[in-house]
């Protein structure tokens, strides 16, 4: 297997990404948590009012600082198009500013969301490579091939985001 994809990222589609991976939305699940927690003692009798403004505060951060703020860091990426070549043993991307080359020994599993693929490294590090950029075709030997190089591993229902 040997796919090459070249694509332009918009603003929109890259704060989408951010905003889908992994590390974001599980900070926004902990944020939701604290806030429904804050509103539930208020309703208890015992009012503990820090938690619904952490609770409406990290959701807030987390657009501002990881989405917002990363998406203009990212300006200049954006500019220019990006090219990914997906072969068995290897993941590289090209962007303006940068090449990789990485072997899938490095990868620990791919997740399908929201038009994404997200590839996560061992140390927890994630990236992710758009769906759009390949034809249905592609799309298909792609998922069939992270299906087989990478099998979503089974969570244990004490750690749902590890």
């Amino acid at each position: 297997m040997d796919i090459t994809a070249t694509f332009q990222m918009t603003a929109r589609e890259y704060r989408s990404a951010i905003r889908n991976s992994p590390a974001v939305r599980g900070a926004m699940i902990i944020g939701l948590l604290l806030a429904g927690s804050g509103l539930l003692s208020l309703l208890s009798g015992d009012p503990k009012t820090w938690l619904v403004y952490y609770g409406i505060g990290v959701p807030v951060f987390m657009e501002v600082a990881a989405v917002r703020l990363a998406s203009r860091k990212s300006a200049a990426l954006l500019a220019e198009p990006w090219t990914v070549r997906v072969t068995e043993e290897t993941y590289t991307l090209r962007t303006a500013a940068s090449q990789a080359e990485v072997g899938w020994s490095v990868y620990r599993e791919v997740n399908d969301r929201s038009g994404f693929w997200y590839l996560r490294q061992l140390n927890g590090a994630s990236g992710f490579l758009p769906k759009r950029a390949f034809g249905d075709p592609e799309q298909a030997e792609l998922a069939d091939f992270f299906a087989r190089r990478l099998p979503p591993r089974k969570k244990r229902w004490y750690r749902p985001f590890a």
